[in-house]
């Protein structure tokens, strides 16, 4: 009896030592996370970049604008609607929205989250008519408000949405791109060099669904 009670104390003793975790905490763990849309467009990102920056190199604007373009064509067969589903990505930051000249964003959530290959998606702004406007941002209150109030920067979750196109803002555009930070010259410094470490672009995403990655 007494040997029997020894072990069950180290049983215990063992478990309440024992920290459990769950869900990745880099992404080499989060590589089996990763669906085959999230891994084209990963992959659509990288050729994007060396074939800009061959472009830029050749001072063509109408090349680089071909480039750009063709990436856009991509993206619309991969994203029907701009719609992606179940992307693993990391959380890089978290603000609480100010604009009480308008009252549609004032109080949401801009929330960006980052992929493998360094693209960030999520909420932004842009300049429309020379006023700043928040785009994509997750209504207050919301339940993906109240989902993304439980992450960490560095935390790992699971999102679908929807890409946002620049000509929802802005009609007279003629192009509908990807409404997105876009790629700078700095950035396409090295073209071999398909990882940015605070994110190269960033595309205004509305998110329809959060998840903690755990």
């Amino acid at each position: 009896m007494i040997k029997r009670h020894f072990f069950i104390y180290i049983l215990l003793t063992l478990f309440s030592c024992t920290t459990v975790t769950a869900g990745p905490v880099n992404w080499d763990g989060a590589e089996k996370y990763i669906t085959i849309q999230q891994k084209q467009f990963c992959d659509l990102k990288n050729e994007h970049v060396l074939n800009l920056y061959n472009a830029i190199d050749s001072r063509n604007e109408i090349k680089i604008n071909k480039v750009k373009k063709q990436r856009q064509e991509d993206l619309d067969a991969l994203l029907p609607s701009g719609k992606f589903e179940n992307w693993i990505v990391k959380l890089v930051s978290i603000k609480q929205v100010k604009s009480p000249q308008d009252e549609t964003t004032d109080g949401d959530a801009a929330a960006v989250f980052e992929l493998s290959c360094g693209s960030q998606i999520g909420s932004g702004t842009f300049l429309i008519d020379g006023k700043i406007t928040w785009g994509a941002t997750i209504k207050y209150n919301s339940r993906q408000y109240r989902e993304v109030s439980k992450l960490s920067s560095g935390q790992f979750a699971i999102i679908s949405g929807t890409f946002l196109k620049v000509n929802e803002f802005a009609p007279s555009k003629k192009e509908t791109y990807y409404a997105s930070r876009p790629l700078t010259s700095a950035d396409l410094q090295d073209k071999e060099n398909s990882r940015y470490s605070n994110g190269d672009e960033l595309f205004l995403s509305f998110i329809n669904y959060i998840a903690a990655a755990n």
